[in-house]
């Protein structure tokens, strides 16, 4: 008789661990075979670990049908077990159920875990006769097409390890499930707000550097500025691939317990959590590390350690790979990148992902979501809106706070208020999210922070570094320590409004470093030496178009950084000896070759950097001498210089050196004794040649010469807008040649060129332009790292084979390879899916493309003529679409078939054109073409013979030799169509 379940809720009996609460595990059982042994012990079991527990106390009556409360009970549940007994197949409900689940599992992330009672899984997977009966009977009952669902379903769970109730006991086992569903169920406990913006694209790309399908062990770093949101995305990363893990761990706020409990609490909780031994006690640091070796290492493990802020944090809890099983992944959200500084050698991959701000439009929609409860504002809102989320700059924790606070509030003069607070003040909650950020800081830290916080932002980097190494910190904090006196501040740095003002008002004996970007009014023309003597400690000095004057004997013995911008003609200072200096910025100087100022700066003989960008006036450079701990040497838009100094060979220490937009023609020879120079900067200049022994600047990485019109030999002539010829051997360690950025590196004609450089260096790489180097032989493997590359062009090259790596650039869309010695494209071709275009002309070497080329699916364009193919291949849909009016065969010197037959794109075929072709014997299909009007067959075997041309009604124009020469009735065809010969 068939039983049916009722689907009247009323007509259920269940049970559950908490009241109203929506389940976590859902039991699937047939009742009679395990209700009252093991399914009972298994769901006490449950419960006194706390969890919510889905069960069917009851029991189905006959005649009763399974109710929408038992679908709703799967759907909210995380975890379905089906305990398959003997008797289990026999029962419709239950397979009804596993049916149900393994749709959740696919579509909901539902996690099944089966139990094998008194079934082997072979049963199960409808190997033997057990199962099979069951489903033999319920196809008379039910139907073929329910039936084979099931059968799928229980195959499909069979691919799961589950367990079994052999050589244990009830007791054991139960504990032990229960104890494996606790750790299961513990990712859930992670809470994820549901106003997440922009947050699939981050997700996306850590999981890729997280690769879970590797073996190997590896350490992701998430790092960024507070309120960034990196532990929202470690948390979105967490729950998308916990369920790929054997055991897995979050642990929050690793900074903030550390300093309350100490680690080794911490490492308590990274025990409990992994192994779920919530009694486990650890006294000592090396304990905690020693446990957890031995209870990881051969477990697949996902550990999340978060807000960690010191390296000593990351040696107690993860220090090296060893610890973990194969496959492992640990995530450590930081803002300090540093941390994870050594653990390169610990792990076979160690990388840092870089969490940004949000865009503007992502920005607007996360403001939105708190302030209105939308996804965008209402047209009333959209300007404020749009103005409060460009103070935040794309900082989530300020767009949901500033959000949060706005919410509700309708007034104008509210909105108003506070946008006007956001210029001066942060939002209390921001605040203190970002003093963490600097409280972590050390006292030279922190100094480096006010530094870049007051007045570096936007200068050089490299400049600033220089200063650091040079000065030894002694400084205290800015604005906080002295808010209501800035006079006794350690910097001064709001410019002619209050700096110049305290500057010639009050003066003062802390100042550290002076940020007044002068551009004097009439009033402040000069800087006296009354003025400058009140600040002896100054070390950063920015000032525009002032002329210093008096005598300033021993004034600047603390100065490092001296920015003097549209510094005048004429010297006023006696005595100004800033015997310190290291860093000197002379931009759109007034000053030439004679200015007083060089003779009294040749004590500065510290002096790192020297920027002389722009100064027009220069026609030649000063003498090195005094300058021999030179580092960077900046020149750029010195328009008249036109010769460096032969003592620029003394510069020993010279790393990067920028003559671009200079009338410079040539470089002194003396320049190949700069044994540091790495890095070469000539863009625009009128440079002609560089010293034929370049290839002495061993330890040269960078040349940078866009739109060097005038040059005539250089280490290459990949550079844009050139008219080299002759490639001198290039320097050992030359690793860069740069024209157009690194997103272009073009190499075309480098004639000496055997193998491409590693790619590695070059991951932006979205053009690799290899044409006419003519002696190239091969690629190399790193080219599969180029995920960005769309465009590569082996044009005129000896390459003959292609690596098979090169089926991983996902983002390839055209390839050149024109007139080179390629002999065959890789197999996995089809693999390429965004490859638009193929250009193989004149490839006289190619013999072959691989069948898997009918997979690329967007293909539009190939072209190859002049190759030794003897068969035109298959071709994908994409290339042959079902209008393609014109097709044409040229020059396939080899090609012996062209198979036009059994493809419905061919029939609105109108333009036919064969030429070139000696070897061609058969056009299959050719007598198809009803829409054909233009046929040209040239220069093709006279073996080729054509077939009854009677169809080819349309037919305007063709060549009447061909007709003549390949087929008997061609005159006879012609004249049928009243077409003249």
């Amino acid at each position: 008789m068939k039983q049916k379940r009722s689907s009247s809720p009323q007509t259920r009996s269940t049970s559950h661990g908490s009241s109203g609460a929506k389940f976590e595990v859902f039991l699937s059982f047939r009742g009679p075979d395990t209700r009252a042994n093991f399914t009972d012990t298994l769901y006490y079991a449950l419960l006194d670990k706390g969890i919510r527990v889905f069960i069917d106390k009851k029991g189905i009556d006959v005649g009763e049908e399974i109710g929408p409360e038992i679908f709703q009970a799967i759907d909210d549940s995380k975890i379905c077990i089906p305990i398959f007994s003997k008797g289990y197949a026999f029962s419709s409900w239950c397979l009804r159920e596993l049916e149900h689940m393994m749709q959740r599992k696919k579509t909901n992330n539902l996690e099944v875990l089966p139990i094998f009672y008194d079934v082997e899984p072979s049963d199960v997977k409808l190997e033997t006769e057990v199962y099979k009966n069951a489903l033999t009977l319920h196809k008379k009952e039910r139907g073929l097409e329910i039936v084979q669902q099931w059968e799928e379903a229980l195959k499909e769970v069979t691919k799961i390890k589950g367990w079994d109730t052999k050589n244990i006991g009830y007791g054991e086992l139960t504990r032990l499930i229960a104890h494996n569903v606790l750790i299961k169920l513990k990712v859930s406990s992670v809470h994820i707000s549901n106003d997440l913006v922009g947050m699939d694209k981050l997700v996306n790309e850590i999981v890729d550097l997280l690769n879970v399908e590797s073996q190997d062990v590896r350490i992701i770093g998430i790092w960024g500025m507070g309120g960034i949101g990196k532990t929202t995305l470690a948390k979105v990363v967490y729950r998308k691939l916990s369920n790929n893990f054997e055991s897995h761990g979050f642990i929050a706020n690793v900074r903030e317990a550390s300093k309350k409990s100490g680690l080794p609490n911490l490492q308590r909780q990274l025990v409990s959590s992994i192994i779920g031994d919530v009694g486990v006690e650890l006294s000592i640091i090396d304990h905690g590390m020693n446990m957890i070796q031995d209870r990881f290492c051969g477990k697949k493990v996902l550990i999340v350690l978060d807000d960690v802020d010191h390296r000593n944090q990351l040696m107690a809890l993860a220090a090296k790979a060893e610890w973990f099983g194969s496959g492992s992944r640990i995530i450590v959200t930081t803002r300090d990148r540093s941390v994870l500084s050594g653990f390169q050698d610990q792990f076979d991959h160690c990388l840092i992902y870089e969490t940004k701000e949000l865009k503007d439009l992502k920005a607007l929609e996360l403001f939105s979501k708190h302030a209105f409860r939308s996804n965008s504002p209402p047209n009333a809102f959209l300007s404020l809106s749009k103005k409060v989320t460009s103070k935040t700059r794309g900082l989530p924790l300020a767009i949901e706070v500033i959000g949060s606070f706005l919410c509700g509030k309708t007034k104008e003069g509210v909105w108003q208020d506070t946008l006007k607070k956001m210029d001066h003040f942060l939002h209390k909650d921001v605040k203190e999210k970002l003093m963490l950020s600097y409280e972590a800081l050390d006292h030279p830290q922190q100094q480096i922070f006010l530094d870049i916080a007051c007045f570096l932002s936007g200068e050089d980097t490299n400049y600033a570094t220089y200063m650091w190494d040079d000065w030894i910190f002694s400084e205290s904090i800015v604005y906080e320590e002295n808010r209501k006196d800035p006079t006794k501040g350690s910097r001064l740095w709001r410019g002619c409004e209050d700096g110049s003002h305290i500057f010639q008002q009050k003066g003062t004996k802390t100042v550290a470093a002076q940020y007044s970007r002068l551009q004097p009014p009439p009033q402040v023309p000069v800087l006296t030496l009354e003025e400058l003597n009140k600040m002896p400690n100054i070390r950063f000095l920015d000032v525009w178009g002032c002329t210093l004057s008096g005598d300033f004997v021993d004034l600047f013995s603390k100065l490092r950084w001296l920015n003097w911008l549209r510094c005048p003609e004429e010297m006023q200072a006696t005595n100004f000896c800033p015997k310190n200096l290291v860093i000197l910025v002379l931009r759109w100087g007034d000053i030439d070759e004679r200015w007083g100022g060089w003779t009294q700066l040749k004590v500065a003989t510290r002096l790192k950097v020297l920027d002389l960008s722009n100064c027009t006036k220069l026609k030649e450079t000063p003498e090195f001498f005094a300058f021999l701990s030179l580092e960077i040497l900046i020149l750029c838009g010195c328009e008249e210089l036109m010769q460096l100094s032969d003592s620029i060979g003394m510069l020993k220490h010279l790393v990067e050196l920028d003559v671009s937009y200079t009338s410079i023609a040539e470089l002194p020879n003396t320049i190949v004794n700069l044994k540091s120079l790495k890095v070469l900067k000539m863009n625009g200049s009128l440079m002609r040649k560089l010293p034929e022994a370049i290839g002495m600047m061993e330890k040269l990485e960078e040349i940078y010469a866009n739109n060097c019109k005038r040059l005539e030999m250089i280490p290459s002539d990949i550079l844009t807008e050139t008219c080299v010829e002759n490639v001198p051997e290039l320097p050992r360690r030359l690793q860069r040649l740069v024209a157009t950025g690194l997103e272009v590196l073009d190499l075309s004609n480098c004639r000496m060129l055997k193998e491409t450089p590693e790619l590695s260096a070059f991951l932006s790489l979205k053009a690799l332009i290899l044409r006419g180097c003519e002696m190239l032989t091969r690629l190399s493997n790193s080219i599969e790292m180029l995920k960005y590359l769309a465009e590569l062009d082996i044009s005129n090259t000896s390459i003959t084979e292609l690596p098979n790596t090169i089926v991983n650039l996902k983002s390839l869309k055209m390839l050149r390879m024109n007139n080179s010695c390629i002999q065959k494209l890789p197999k996995a071709i089809g693999m390429m899916e965004k490859l638009e275009e193929i250009y193989g002309e004149r490839c006289m070497r190619l013999e072959m493309i691989p069948s898997d080329i009918v997979r690329l699916p967007i293909l539009k364009i190939l072209k190859l003529t002049g190759t030794r193919m003897e068969n035109v291949p298959k071709l994908p849909q994409s290339l042959l679409p079902y209008d393609l009016r014109k097709l044409i065969v040229d020059n396939c010197k080899f090609l012996e078939v062209v198979d036009l037959s059994n493809l419905s794109n061919f029939k609105n075929l109108e333009h036919l054109k064969v030429q070139d072709c000696p070897k061609l014997v058969e056009i299959r299909g050719l007598d198809t073409l009803e829409s054909l009007e233009y046929l040209f067959i040239e220069c093709c075997s006279p073996l080729l013979c054509l077939p009854d041309l009677s169809n080819w009604k349309k037919l305007k124009e063709w060549d009447v030799d061909a007709l003549a020469t390949y087929s008997a009735r061609g005159k006879q065809v012609a004249q049928s169509n009243d077409l003249p010969l």
